[in-house]
């Protein structure tokens, strides 16, 4: 198989990951295409875990930058003792921003890449 039919393949498999959102009902679609089943199970599972592994990693980028922002306030807080506007404004935001990092990261899923990651 050439190169191109290769990436066909992904993409064409990628597309229909993200419409089916069931890795059984797309490895049966290729095996009755006359893919060997173990190979069909590869190809699948290896654009799922590629998509999560993906969606997961921007999650943590949102948990990392939340939890830093609080971090900062607290270390601020305590060591500084200062509270100005400026932390009273950007805490919520911060927490606001590791809120959405959980989120994301709880409900990531393998079917499809978010828009940010592809």
């Amino acid at each position: 198989m050439s190169y191109v039919d290769e990436a066909q393949l992904e993409l064409e498999a990628r597309q229909l990951l993200a419409r089916q959102r069931n890795k059984t009902v797309v490895i049966n679609y290729y095996i009755n295409r006359g893919m060997a089943p173990e190979q069909a199970g590869e190809l699948i599972e290896s654009i799922y875990r590629t998509n999560l592994a993906s969606n997961r990693g921007d999650a943590m980028k949102w948990l990392g930058g939340g939890a830093a922002g609080v971090v900062g306030f607290i270390i601020g807080l305590f060591l500084g003792g200062w509270v100005t506007l400026f932390s009273l404004l950007a805490l919520p935001v911060c927490l606001l921003i590791l809120i959405i990092g959980i989120g994301r990261f709880w409900v990531a899923k393998g079917y499809e890449m978010d828009a940010e990651n592809e």
